[in-house]
């Protein structure tokens, strides 16, 4: 059986409970207005009847149903409710895999039970959706360390990343609480996604249209002036004698390169 969603958590955790009401856990699972991957100012050539897409659950309806099962896996194990936020965050196509995770769980008899099917590898289902919660936390560490922030006409200081997860939400506490009144922004160009913050307000997530980016270099400012920075900071501190290609592969991965001042000079 295959079901259609938004491509939104809310969507996602009311799929979850449908299948504990009805029993069935769909084996596919298909995003169809994805926005965060897609401008939904773009007009579809087709309608949903057309395609032959059944109708979604949307509005209140999807509301109630996500609220039920989000209640529900946050009253059997909190640390489950978050291991299958962080999977959906990964952006990896194992929305299946992370209800039948859900499912397992909430059908546990008690709490120590939930818990030990939690992290019950040998079940392929948790085993698949552990190794995306960690992928998306292990990426959200990176990009803490590797984006590097510049200043624009508009106030902000700017990051540009690529991530393979979707990644910006997670990215809100941690930025708001390290640049405190100073206004910021990270801008995710593989999804057309920009986070910003005021330094007065919370932080707000909305899509751009890659050909207008939000942000523009102030005037008077070289364009590469912050990038000289960071490289002569890593010639300052790098030790030639120590230099170890491979691994730095390994600890920076070749995706995060192209947005580090600092590596362009090698590379």
């Amino acid at each position: 059986m295959e079901k259609f969603y938004d491509g939104t958590p809310e969507g996602l955790f009311a799929l979850l409970q449908e299948a504990l009401e009805s029993g069935i856990i769909p084996e596919q699972i298909r995003r169809c207005q994805q926005q965060h991957q897609e401008d939904p100012r773009l007009p579809s050539l087709f309608t949903e009847e057309e395609l032959g897409l059944p109708a979604m659950l949307g509005g209140p309806e999807q509301e109630l149903k996500a609220l039920a099962a989000m209640a529900q896996l946050r009253s059997c194990s909190e640390t489950a409710f978050q291991d299958c936020l962080q999977a959906f965050m990964s952006d990896a196509p194992i929305e299946p895999d992370i209800i039948r995770y859900a499912v397992r769980i909430l059908k546990a008899p008690n709490h120590t039970a939930a818990e030990k099917r939690r992290t019950d590898r040998s079940f392929r289902p948790c085993e698949i959706v552990l190794n995306a919660s960690q992928r998306y936390l292990r990426e959200l560490d990176r990009l803490l360390g590797l984006l590097r922030f510049k200043p624009t006409n508009e106030g902000y200081l700017v990051a540009r990343c690529e991530p393979e997860t979707y990644a910006l939400p997670g990215l809100a506490i941690p930025l708001k609480r390290r640049f405190g009144t100073t206004a910021w922004a990270v801008q995710d160009e593989k999804r057309n996604l920009v986070l910003a913050c005021d330094g007065i307000g919370e932080p707000e997530l909305a899509s751009y249209d890659p050909g207008e980016p939000p942000f523009s270099p102030p005037e008077g400012l070289v364009p590469d002036e912050y990038e000289a920075l960071w490289q002569e900071y890593y010639h300052t501190i790098n030790i030639e004698s120590r230099k170890n290609p491979e691994l730095r592969k390994r600890l920076i991965p070749l995706r995060y390169w192209k947005y580090l001042p600092e590596l362009q000079v090698q590379h």
